[in-house]
C-alpha cells in the first residue's frame, strides 16, 4: 500500500501533507472530486502544526496541487516564524 502522506524538508523541518477528495454530492455526478489538504509540521520529533489550510472550503482539482498549495503555505508559515523558528 502506498503512504498516503507525503514528506518534505525545509531548513529542518518536515512537512508532512495527506490530500483528500472531497465528493460534492449535492451536485451532479459528473462533477469531479476536488481535494483539500491537511498539513503537519514537525521539528526535531515535535510537532508544531496540525492543520488544514485557512482557506479549506478552497479546493483543489487534483491531490498535486492540493499538496504544491500546502507545502507553499507551510514554508511561508515557518519562515515569518509563526510556526517554530526558521533555521
Amino acid at each position: 500500500m502506498i503512504d498516503p502522506v507525503r514528506h518534505e524538508h525545509w531548513k529542518g523541518f518536515e512537512i508532512d501533507t495527506r490530500e483528500m477528495p472531497v465528493r460534492h454530492c449535492a451536485t451532479p455526478s459528473a462533477t469531479r472530486d476536488t481535494y483539500v489538504a491537511l498539513v503537519r509540521i514537525v521539528r526535531a520529533g515535535t510537532v508544531l502544526a496540525d492543520w488544514h489550510l485557512p482557506r479549506y472550503a478552497q479546493q483543489w482539482a487534483s491531490a498535486d496541487e492540493a499538496h504544491r498549495e500546502a507545502v507553499e503555505y507551510a514554508i511561508k508559515a515557518i519562515a515569518s516564524g509563526r510556526v517554530g523558528t526558521a533555521a
